[in-house]
Formats: C-alpha cells, sequence, structure tokens
C-alpha cells in the first residue's frame, strides 16, 4: 500500500509533545507502506544540530530492529501497533517488512540520509563548486569572528599607503575622542564587519556595494551642513519665543512649573540633549491652560492670546530636535559604513589566500546562483532525488534557507507519491538573530501555502514530557502573558493556543523566590546562594547532581555560578569549566611557548615561574624568583636540571611546533597521568601545525582570539551539576531545572542596530542606512514609528519564547528565582520577567 499521492503535513508541536516520536512515526509509515524496500534513498530528513541527526537516526534503527525482533507480534509496542493500524497492514506484513528495511539501512548507511540544513546545503555548494567557480577542495571556516578580525586588522595595517583610507582612520578616530570613546576605530570596525556574513543584514549590505568611500564622504559633508543648519533653525525658533514672552509683559513664574519658558531657554543655548519630551506637562498643550490659578487675569489673558503660537513653536522645535537626532544617528554610522567594501575585499583576499568558504555564505550562494536552475537539473548533479522531506525545527528556519528548499519541496509535491513533513513551534523561535524567523512558521501554519498541494495542520497539544504542576504552572503564566505583555496580536494568539494536556502521571513540584536585594547587594551572590540551596534541597529529596541543570542567560551569568558551586564543593559541569585556558597545564604551556618567542618579557618569566613553584610544589616563592629571575632564558633551563628538567632552549625551538611543544609536556613531567585538557590542546596544535603552518608567535596569537571558544568535549554520564544557557538547552531535558537571574528586561538590548530607509535623491543616491535603534524611532516620522513597533513586538516574542524554552526543560521539578521588582506605589515592573511572574 502506498501513501496518498503529494502529502504535506504541517505539525505544531509544543515543547514536551513528543515530536520526535512523531517524526519517527511518520517517517517509518512512509519506509513501511512502501513496495520498495529501499525507499529510504529518497527520503531527505533535515534538523538543525548533529545531536538531533544522531538522535533521529537512532530512534528510527531503534524502532526498526524492535519491529524486527518477533516479541513485537506479541502486540506490547505502542508504536509497532499505531502504525499497523494507520497503514491498515497485518502485523506480520510489518514485522518481515522491517527485517528487511533494516538490513538494507545497514547495508547503504550512506543512503539513509538524515541530515543538517547546514550539511544539506554544503552538499549543494560541493556539487556546484565548478559552475560557481569555487574551488573544488575549499575548506570551510566555523570561525568567522576571527576571520572577520583578520580581515579588520589587515585593512588597518595599510593606514599610512593608503591616502583616502587613511585620512577616513584618521577623521573616525577624532569624531569618537571628540565623543569621548576610545579612538581604537577597531572595535568599531569589528562590529559592523558582521554585517558581511549576518543573513538578515547580508540584503542591505548588497545595495552599498556599488558605493565609493567618496560617495559616503560626500554624504557625510551634506549630513554635517544640515545638522548646523537645523541647529540654528531650532536655535532661532526657541530665542524667537523667549523674545515674544518677554515683549507681552510674562514671567516664566506665569506659566505652570515654568516649563514651557524653559523648555525654549534649554533650546535657545542650544542644550538638545537636555529636552525631553515625554514630560507630562506636554500633553494636550492646544487644550488646556498654560498657566495656574494664582495668575493674575492680565496675564492669563496675554498666555491664552499666544497660545497657539507658543504650541506651533512647540510642535515646530519637537519635530526640528527629532530630526536633528536621526541626522546625528544617521552621521555616527556613515564611517563604519563606509569601510565595509574595503573590509569585504580583504575578506575575499583572506579566503582566496587560504583557500576557505565561510559557513554563512552558502544560504546566499545557493540563492544566487543555484535556485533558479531547474529542479530536475539539480537532482542531476546531486546524483539523487528525493519524493519525500522531513524539516524539524522549523521556526529556526531562516527565509533564505526556506526559499532555498521550496524549488526542491514543490517539485516533491509536484509529482505523484511525493510528501513533506514540517515541524514546528513558533514560541520555541530564539534564533532571531541569526536568521531564524518565527513569523515564517506562523504564517505557514495559519494561512500562507508556497505550493499546490492543500497542507493537514496538525496541532500537537499533549505533553509527556513534564509533570502536572509544571504543566499546569506554564498553561496559567503564558495565558496570563498573551493577554498582558503582547501588543502584536498574532503574537498574542499563538500563546493564548499554548495551552497544554498533562500525560505525565507525575505530581511534580514548581517553586517561585524572589529576592529581596539591597540596592548595594552583591546581586551575582544572592543568586548563586539560592541556588545553592535548591541544589541541596534537591540532593536531600534524593536527586543526584546529574539530574540537575542550572539554566542562565548570559555566559557571565554561568561563570557566577560555576565558581560559588565549586568554592562550596559542587561537582559542575558547564562550557565555562571545560574551555582549555582553564587549565593550569595548558596555560602552563602556553606560558613557556610565550618566553621561548619574547625571552626578555619579565612580566612572562614570572608566570613561568609563578607555575613552576606549583609544579614542584616549593614553598619558598620569593627566594625561587629571587634566584631564577634574572638568568637569561639559557641559563634559566640549565638551573631547572636539579628539578630534573634538562632542556636546551636553542635546541628546542629548531623543533617542529608539534615536536616541540610534546617535548615541553613531557620535559615537564605534564604526561605523567592522564590529562583530557593536554589531549586536546595537542589536537588544537596539530590542527593548526596541519593549516597554518609551524610559526609559534602566530599560533599564540590564534590561541588568545580563540580561547573563550576552544573547550574539550564534555563526558557523558558525570555526576555532576550542569550550567548552560537557555540557547544550548533547547531541545533537552532535566530532571530538576534551576533558573536564577530569572530578571531579564524584555526590551533591553546591547547596541541593537535597524536598517532604516531613506529618500536617494535626496541623499547621495543612498536609499537607506543603518541606525542605533532607541525609543526616538518613534518620532523618526511613519518608517520609524513602524520599524519601533515592529521590533518592540519582535522583542515581545524572541523574549517570552525565552522564557518559555526554560520553563518547559524540566521533567520533575522547576526552580525560578527572580526578585522583588516593586516600585514605591506597590506597582511591579511587567518589562521585566520578574513583574511578569
Amino acid at each position: 500500500m502506498m501513501p496518498k499521492p503529494s502529502t504535506f503535513t504541517i505539525f505544531d508541536a509544543s515543547a514536551g509533545s513528543g515530536k520526535t516520536f512523531t517524526l519517527v512515526k511518520e517517517y517509518l509509515k512512509i519506509v513501511l507502506a512502501s513496495n520498495s524496500d529501499f525507499l529510504f534513498k529518497q527520503i531527505l530528513a533535515i534538523t538543525f544540530t548533529n545531536k538531533a541527526v544522531a538522535e533521529m537516526k537512532t530512534r528510527i534503527i531503534k524502532y526498526l530492529k524492535l519491529f524486527s525482533e518477533e516479541v513485537v507480534l506479541e502486540g506490547s509496542d505502542a508504536m509497532f501497533l499505531q502504525i499497523a493500524k494507520e497503514l491498515d497492514m497485518e502485523p506480520e506484513v510489518l514485522h518481515q517488512k522491517s527485517k528487511r528495511i533494516l538490513n538494507n539501512i545497514i547495508h547503504n548507511y550512506g543512503a539513509f540520509d538524515i541530515s543538517t540544513i547546514d550539511g544539506f546545503t554544503h552538499k549543494l555548494i560541493r556539487t556546484f563548486a565548478h559552475d560557481l567557480k569555487l574551488p573544488m577542495n575549499f575548506e570551510v571556516e566555523l570561525d568567522q569572528d576571527s576571520f572577520l578580525q583578520q580581515a579588520v586588522d589587515s585593512l588597518i595595517n595599510k593606514a599610512g599607503t593608503n591616502k583616502q583610507l587613511t585620512q577616513v582612520l584618521v577623521d573616525f578616530a577624532i569624531e569618537k575622542a571628540d565623543d569621548d570613546k576610545s579612538w581604537d576605530v577597531a572595535y568599531d570596525f569589528n562590529k559592523v564587519a558582521k554585517l558581511l556574513v549576518n543573513e538578515n543584514d547580508i540584503p542591505h549590505v548588497e545595495q552599498l556595494r556599488s558605493k565609493t568611500v567618496d560617495d559616503f564622504m560626500a554624504l557625510k559633508k551634506q549630513i554635517r551642513s544640515e545638522l548646523k543648519v537645523l541647529e540654528e533653525q531650532a536655535i532661532a525658533r526657541a530665542r524667537g519665543v523667549l523674545t515674544l514672552i518677554d515683549e507681552v509683559g510674562l514671567d516664566f513664574s506665569d506659566f505652570s512649573g515654568g516649563y514651557l519658558p524653559k523648555h525654549f531657554e534649554k533650546l535657545s543655548r542650544g542644550d538638545f540633549n537636555a529636552v525631553g519630551f515625554d514630560a507630562k506637562w506636554q500633553d494636550d498643550l492646544g487644550d488646556k491652560n498654560l498657566y495656574p490659578k494664582r495668575v493674575d487675569p492680565t496675564s492669563a489673558e496675554t498666555i491664552d492670546a499666544i497660545q497657539p503660537e507658543l504650541v506651533a513653536a512647540f510642535e515646530d522645535t519637537k519635530k526640528a530636535i527629532f530630526h536633528l537626532k536621526f541626522l546625528n544617528n544617521f552621521y555616527k554610522n556613515i564611517t563604519p559604513l563606509s569601510v565595509l567594501n574595503a573590509i569585504n575585499k580583504e575578506l575575499e583576499a583572506l579566503k582566496l589566500e587560504q583557500n576557505k568558504m565561510l559557513i554563512s555564505e552558502f544560504n546566499t550562494i545557493i540563492s544566487k546562483e543555484i535556485k533558479d536552475q531547474p529542479t530536475p537539473f539539480i537532482y542531476e548533479r546531486l546524483g539523487e532525488k528525493f519524493k519525500h522531506y522531513f524539516i524539524d525545527e522549523f521556526q529556526d528556519t531562516s527565509v533564505k534557507q526556506w526559499q532555498n528548499l521550496i524549488p526542491l519541496l514543490d517539485n516533491s509535491l509536484a509529482s505523484e507519491k511525493g510528501s513533506a513533513v514540517l515541524v514546528g513551534d513558533a514560541k520555541q523561535a530564539i534564533y532571531r538573530w541569526r536568521g531564524g524567523k518565527a513569523e515564517q512558521f506562523i504564517g505557514l501554519n495559519a494561512h500562507e501555502n508556497p505550493f499546490v498541494a492543500v497542507p493537514d495542520r496538525k496541532h500537537l497539544p499533549s505533553n509527556f514530557r513534564s509533570s502536572e504542576a509544571i504543566v499546569a504552572f506554564n498553561n496559567g503564566l503564558f495565558k496570563y502573558v498573551a493577554d498582558q505583555v503582547f501588543n502584536h496580536p498574532e503574537y498574542s494568539a499563538l500563546y493564548k493556543k499554548s495551552k497544554q494536556e498533562n500525560e505525565n502521571e507525575h505530581a511534580g513540584f514548581v517553586s517561585l523566590s524572589f529576592l529581596d536585594l539591597a540596592q548595594d547587594e552583591d546581586r551575582d551572590m544572592a543568586y548563586c546562594s539560592k541556588t545553592l540551596e535548591n541544589i541541596q534541597n534537591c540532593v536531600d529529596q534524593g536527586y543526584v547532581f546529574g539530574d540537575i541543570c542550572v539554566l542562565v542567560r548570559k555566559k557571565k551569568e554561568g561563570v557566577a555560578v560555576a565558581q560559588f558551586l565549586s568554592e562550596n564543593d559542587i561537582p559542575i559541569m558547564s562550557s565555562e569549566t571545560l574551555l582549555l585556558k582553564n587549565s593550569f597545564e595548558v596555560q602552563f604551556i602556553i606560558n613557556v611557548l610565550q618566553l621561548l618567542t619574547e625571552p626578555k618579557n619579565n612580566e612572562v618569566k614570572i608566570e613561568v615561574l609563578n607555575g613552576l613553584t606549583k609544579l614542584f610544589s616549593i614553598g619558598d616563592k620569593h627566594a625561587f624568583f629571587t634566584a631564577h629571575f634574572d638568568l637569561p632564558l639559557a641559563e634559566l633551563f640549565k638551573a631547572l636540571e636539579k628539578f630534573y628538567i634538562s632542556f636546551n632552549s636553542d635546541a628546542l625551538v629548531q623543533l617542529p611546533f608539534y615536536d616541540l611543544v610534546e617535548t615541553v609536556m613531557r620535559g615537564f613531567g605534564l604526561t605523567a597521568k592522564p590529562n583530557a585538557y593536554l589531549q586536546f590542546f595537542l589536537d588544537v596544535v596539530l590542527e593548526f601545525s596541519q593549516k597554518r603552518g609551524s610559526d609559534m608567535a602566530e599560533f599564540l596569537n590564534y590561541f588568545e582570539t580563540k580561547k573563550d571558544t576552544l573547550s574539550i568535549v564534555s563526558p557523558v554520564g558525570q555526576n555532576a551539576v550542569q550550567i548552560m544557557t537557555i540557547h544550548k538547552s533547547k531541545g533537552l531535558e532535566f530532571p530538576v531545572v534551576i533558573f536564577p537571574y530569572a530578571d531579564l528586561d524584555i526590551y533591553r538590548e546591547i547596541d541593537p542596530k535597524l536598517w532604516f530607509q531613506i529618500n536617494p535623491e535626496i541623499y547621495q543616491g543612498f536609499s537607506e542606512t543603518l541606525l542605533n535603534f532607541s525609543k526616538d524611532f518613534e518620532y523618526f516620522g511613519t518608517e520609524g514609528e513602524q520599524l519601533f513597533n515592529q521590533h518592540r513586538g519582535e522583542l515581545e516574542l524572541d523574549n517570552i519564547n525565552l522564557l518559555y524554552v526554560a520553563l518547559t526543560r524540566p521533567v520533575d521539578q522547576l526552580y525560578v528565582i527572580s526578585k522583588m521588582d516593586v516600585n514605591s506605589k506597590g506597582e511591579v515592573n511587567t518589562n521585566k520577567y520578574s513583574g511578569i511572574l
């Protein structure tokens, strides 16, 4: 029996709803319903992490193995019975077919295609490398930030050789210094360079490709001129109002609070930053008295007479001030944008020199070069044709990724017996910053459909993960959030439908703690102490450390928790504790290598000597330092022979780099005991040597750049409290979850920027620019108001989604630690998690 022709199914799968179980079941149904035992060759399943790929493959093999065993015919497995019923297939037939398919998958494992979306796009790029004029053996660069930094450094190094570039850099450094900021332009250029690889920004950056540095400088000159004229006009208008008030014989005290004349007085001095437009006295200026009741009738009559002129002047200056703010915002970003093309040129040169491609380029390349090719041609070049597609975590799919997949899915759904299954949950979309777009899944699940086939939309309302108390708590909390937090009706509707049915028989437990923190109290200490208290409480109940996960929003919060728990003898496991730089042995080797490179660097020598006191258990550090500090490098190594350390520094630096590092390790006795950090460090050295050569100084720079990411692979099954960010916890579950620092401000961002449409006829042919986002956006015309409301709505969704992900990870117990956030009137701040909770 074959499945129905062209089936298109969309599953709206909430957290804990058995999504993977459903995906595996749908996959097995298609394979087991086919007349062919090799249909798995025509199925492509796409998910977003290697862990998810491994999990899905494991489950499919596990169930096929189970279905192949005789015991399954006794009718004890729910999945087997459910598939037999839905396919209307006899159990014995299903059993025999499972055997054959399992055997075929084992012998054709390469055709068992379950891949990450990056893996699939990489395969496409490799296939079309010749057409795209790419080297066939290119290497994929995953560390994009480091690569961009190299491009920026290369550009800045050209200062002094390129007159135009030098002038741009000098002018920008002076501007920064005038604003009381660091003159170092590298920081700003490294930030703006990320626009080149961010999928959200790439279409906008393309608009600037044709612009030269001269174009930007002309634009800058125009903005500077406009700013000067506008400032003069605003000052003149304010002085005119003050003159009018004086001529009609009025004092500042004749106006309510003296607010209005004081406002114009600030403007008349050019003190624009001191002028605000959100004060209560500014409401309804044209419809209320501008004076207090004590004012004499003559003064009141005079103020009434000039009120229309005062209000008109206020509105005009308000408009002028916000246009000034817009132009200043515009001006600040012109110089960083002006060097984008130059940075990109350096980036392209580096890629060519090192034979690399950035992983972020894949989707753009496919979008430009491949999506317009006829689908049969793409299949022909791939050497295979997929009839059935499974896409997991659809809410994390970027716009370009989806556009690139549409032709393939469309071809499948337009043919006989093709199918597509999409699974997602817009409430778990927390990757907008890297291109993921929840609205894409919301629209697709509601009304949008790029295909001819009519989708069968299914909701998975049951929660098989969490206990009754946790499901009930989340149902109540997010129902409140849907009614009170969202200003966007589509987002509100999403959470109004978020109620889940509990399928876990355990009662469970939820605890909310609100810390009453004094203004000068140590925030980290308070949250960490409460976290420790909750961990000890769980251990007293019979949980082991490995059952507990502490979730944090920021890495620095995770570091604080990790340090505090370690000091209190709690075993922990976190990405921060596994960093190579945190290993004493690794840091000691780095210091030795640094000393070999810079033998006269006394600061490094002190670090090496300090490490030796620890290695040799030397109690009198002062005497040891005094005896060895002034020794030249060769004599220093000679003096260490009494500790059975024998090195010849001249011979050492002649060794190949990898051999040198191994020799240092053995020479100082660091390999006497197995050490995972040293083993992984050697892997890093080997990889560097193979790709970049044996330059020790370059390696030290490389390690300094990468030290915050280089880590050992986390061992499985260790009995330790896990500490991880909410983003890393997505898709995982834990018996106990502790969520400290639950006081995030929904609307707070670090240096947010938005692209803003401008009139090219006015601004030197530029159709858009990059602006720093702020509440002022609301007053930057219709475009600004729309962007302001859209961005605020997206912030609400993204940060509530973050809270949703955190609170849906636990199986048995949930501990949320927040703080009292109440003003003098007893009102809570509902812009924060603490206020919502």
